[in-house]
This record gives C-alpha cells, structure tokens and sequence, in this order.
C-alpha cells in the first residue's frame, strides 16, 4: 500500500512539474563523445536545449547548426578559457554567448565529462555542470552512457 502511495505522491508531482511551463517552442541538441584538451585531455557529451522567445515567426527561428558551431571553441582551450578552466565557467560563457546573439527565451546546457582515470587529472565517474538562464525547461536529468565508455 505504501508503494502505491508513493507512486501517487509521484506522479501529481511529476505533472505538477510539467504544467509549471507555459507553452514554448524549444529545441535540443548534443555534441557526443568529443575529445578536448581541456584538463588533462577529457571525453565529454554537451547538451544544448534552448527556447525561442513568444512571438517569433517560423522563418526567424535559429538554425541549431549555427548554435552548435558557436560551442565548438569553448570545448577546447583559448587565450580567454585557459586549459584547466572549470567547467562552469566554461558552460556558463558558452549559454550567455548563445542567449544574447540569438536572442533566445532561455537556455539550459550541460556538460557531461567522461571519467578519465588514464588522463594528466584523474577524474572518476561521469560529472559536470548543468546552467540555466531564462526562460526554459532546464537540462535535470541525461541518461548517462552505459559503463563500456568508461
């Protein structure tokens, strides 16, 4: 009986999260398994989900390819993001960048870095930031890779 109570708390808690959000277009996308040089030589899975502001015509919406392409250089080390930059400066740049270029509602973008126990850092199990500005459904939960890409 106690299971069942719990399983009724969870779902009018789970459709209590979902109808917080006001309808929004939003739309997602992940760069998977990349190899930076970053902190040692790291593995890492980037997700991106953004929502495009009320109002905008379908014709204005950005095309993710342009957003993704604007990630790529904070995955690898710069004169302003030096190598061993954490990660949540790193991810916090990267979503304001993307916010205020294209003009977005919000934005939510997580970075998953791979353990890497044979890297110059030693950095067991799958870790990273998640950042959220705006207004956005925020990245709470990615599946994790399975242990075989450890």
């Amino acid at each position: 009986m106690n299971k069942i109570f719990q399983n009724i708390v969870f779902c009018f808690m789970l459709i209590a999260a979902t109808t917080t959000y006001a309808a929004k277009n939003n739309f997602q996308f992940q760069i998977s398994n990349y190899h930076t040089q970053r902190q040692g030589g790291q593995t890492l899975d980037l997700y991106v989900r953004y929502a495009i502001k009320d109002g905008t015509d379908y014709s204005k919406y950005p095309d993710y390819r342009q957003l993704r392409n604007m990630t790529l250089p904070y995955l690898e080390p710069s004169k302003e993001l030096p190598v061993n930059t954490f990660w949540e400066k790193i991810v916090s740049k990267m979503a304001k960048q993307l916010k205020s270029h294209y003009s977005l509602a919000g934005i939510s973008v997580q970075l998953l870095v791979y353990p890497n126990k044979n890297g110059n850092i030693s950095e067991p199990g799958f870790h990273g930031p998640i950042y959220t500005i705006g207004d956005v459904i925020p990245l709470s939960q990615v599946v994790i890779p399975t242990a075989s890409n450890e």
